[in-house]
């Protein structure tokens, strides 16, 4: 009989737990990995999607954070990093910054300076708040408090291979390099194959034409030193359809599997 009662009970505890793991959510990177992540930086013409290991954001004290290389790769300084002071330092517009991982501290040609944000050590790779440089240095930018987007104007820095990629491959003709705003993006991976869903919105002040739109992500892959990006002379992918002034759609097209991405950029363009 006792037998028999421990049997029933551990029946009826096996089977609470199973209820429970089948109602509990997901965890909090599963979670994040499957909303849209807003797209917080642009540059000249191209909004900038991702950036190894992951997009720009905004840090607690609505701080933007990018990563150290990425000023190197798509910015034109100069940077180097060691592990065991966690400090980095950067060489940019004739300037040297020197910043510490966990530090209100920088240093600017030597001198301290104190920031209102730290850097952080995110999946091993270094953040940086651009606010620094954006103070200490002639950058040209705008900041739209309403967007949440930092856009650097300076022609100067575009200077990184994969705008290179995309400069070689464009062909476009076109009538409105800034026609839309790219608001979010999301990578959905099943299996050997992706999709990338892209939000934006018709900022133009008019409505843009089936076929006018170009909204051209490029990826950038350090495995493989190249790239993949649709071809201007023979696209895979439909054209867009009309698009109303101020309208907000999603632009979404097959893309190669998301793995060993270095960087993800895109225009978001009229043509004529």
């Amino acid at each position: 009989m006792i037998n028999k009662l421990k049997i029933i009970s551990l029946i009826i505890t096996l089977m609470a737990m199973m209820l429970i793991s089948v109602a509990s959510p997901p965890d909090a990177a599963s979670a994040q990995a499957n909303k849209p992540t807003p797209i917080h930086l642009k540059i000249d013409k191209y909004s900038i999607l991702y950036t190894k290991p992951r997009a720009p954001f905004l840090d607690g004290n609505n701080r933007l954070l990018i990563p150290l290389r990425s000023i190197q790769d798509l910015m034109g300084g100069a940077v180097s990093y060691d592990p065991q002071s966690k400090t980095a330092i950067v060489s940019w517009f004739d300037h040297t910054f020197k910043l510490t991982i966990g530090s209100y501290n920088a240093y600017v040609d030597g001198s301290l300076v104190q920031m209102d944000t730290k850097p952080a050590l995110i999946q091993g790779a270094m953040f940086l708040p651009m606010r620094l440089f954006l103070d200490q240095t002639d950058l040209s930018y705008t900041w739209n408090q309403k967007k949440s987007l930092l856009h650097l104007t300076d022609k100067r820095i575009v200077k990184g291979e994969v705008f290179d990629m995309f400069a070689g491959n464009d062909s476009a003709d076109v009538k409105n390099e800034h026609a839309f705003d790219l608001l979010s993006y999301e990578v959905v991976q099943k299996n050997n194959s992706a999709a990338l869903s892209i939000n934006i919105k018709n900022s133009s002040g008019a409505k843009i034409e089936k076929g006018k739109s170009d909204i051209h992500p490029l990826i950038a892959f350090s495995n493989r030193g190249g790239f993949s990006t649709d071809s201007y002379s023979r696209p895979l992918n439909p054209p867009l359809q009309a698009v109303n002034k101020d309208e907000t759609i999603t632009f979404t097209q097959k893309i190669p599997p998301f793995t060993n991405v270095d960087y993800m950029i895109s225009v978001g363009r009229e043509l004529n």
